[in-house]
């Protein structure tokens, strides 16, 4: 059960604002415990430790270790989709070059604290709270590359419709991620330009079949 925040302000401190420092040191504490022990070895009490806050202040947050778990794919995931999004919104090259743009962006934010990409690509397998938001997070990719670049593709050409527009940018996602998951995964041995080249390649790829094919 979620223990509902004191409401009175502290040292001229919004009480909701020392709801979200807590909330946001509980999140960094768990991927600190996730690099150091595993999937596994993130419990409520290590991330307390780890974040500096007794038990009560977890339970203000978050419901269980499921939920921590969520939120923190969420907020990962989120830095990835908003810096794709900022790239395909700029529109200021041919769409091959956006996309690998797009890709290359994305991958940065993963690279940057290594944690975030072990975790994402360990969050692929694992069900519950995850699970849930992975399925929002690949929504939500898809519909950034249905805005972005299959209706650019419809405007040159015969409208695709709805579905099949739908289709074609699942399709990109799919296989863009598929490539980007295995090599943070470390099933792919490439080097990190070799795993942008080729996932881009494969999403492009799969949007021409898609927009291409005869219905």
């Amino acid at each position: 059960m979620v223990i509902p925040p004191l409401v009175r302000p502290y040292r001229g401190t919004p009480a909701e604002d020392r709801v979200a420092q807590r909330r946001e040191a509980l999140l960094s504490a768990a991927l600190k415990v996730f690099d150091a022990d595993g999937w596994s070895g993130v419990s409520a009490r290590r991330v307390c430790d780890e974040a500096g806050l007794t038990r009560r202040y977890f339970y203000e947050s978050f419901e269980d270790v499921d939920a921590l778990m969520g939120a923190l794919f969420e907020e990962i995931t989120g830095e990835v989709r908003a810096a794709v999004r900022a790239v395909v919104a700029a529109a200021d090259a041919p769409p091959a070059d956006i996309a690998r743009r797009a890709v290359s962006r994305g991958l940065d934010v993963l690279l940057a604290v290594p944690a975030k990409g072990r975790f994402v690509a360990r969050a692929q397998s694992a069900g519950g709270a995850v699970a849930s938001r992975r399925a929002r997070a690949l929504d939500d990719l898809a519909s950034i590359v249905e805005r972005g670049f299959i209706a650019e593709r419809a405007a040159a050409a015969p409208p695709l419709g709805a579905g099949r527009a739908r289709v074609a940018a699942v399709a990109v996602v799919g296989a863009v991620l598929r490539i980007i998951d295995s090599w943070l995964g470390g099933e792919v041995d490439v080097t990190r330009d070799e795993a942008v080249a080729w996932s881009t390649a494969a999403g492009l790829g799969a949007m021409a079949s898609v927009t291409s094919a005869r219905p």
